[in-house]
């Protein structure tokens, strides 16, 4: 019951949010499924491992996908540089069954949401008080 709630109120948050936030919930479950893929190597769990990695590959690739290099210019091949960067690290991680090839991947997504986030409340605006 729990679960088919949280499952519901993340299709909610996904179905409302503008591109930014999108953005950002792309990056919180890319550090999510990293953080997961870590626990599962720390856990000798190859199945978990390459499940969550599978998945944060996945958000990477689309992320690095749909990068406009005509209007993004320097920052969407930064961005693209980092992201391969980041395919590299997770294949190493996998292969290696080595979980310091995810520390720098997770680095970089925390410190790329944090800056997204700021863009959406910068977006969202002066909120008032007591909502």
């Amino acid at each position: 019951m729990i679960q088919h709630a949280v499952q519901q109120y993340q299709q909610t948050a996904v179905m409302t949010a503008n591109n930014v936030q999108l953005i950002v919930l792309l990056y919180d479950s890319a550090v999510q499924s990293l953080e997961l893929a870590r626990e599962g190597i720390l856990q000798n769990n190859h199945h978990d491992k390459a499940r969550f990695l599978g998945r944060a590959v996945a958000i990477v690739s689309e992320l690095s996908n749909v990068l406009d290099f005509e209007q993004g210019g320097d920052i969407s091949r930064s961005l693209n540089r980092l992201y391969q960067y980041m395919l590299t690290e997770f294949l190493q991680a996998n292969l290696r069954n080595d979980l310091h090839h995810l520390e720098g991947p997770l680095r970089c997504l925390s410190t790329l949401r944090e800056g997204w986030q700021t863009i959406a409340r910068q977006q969202a605006g002066p909120q008032t008080v007591g909502r």
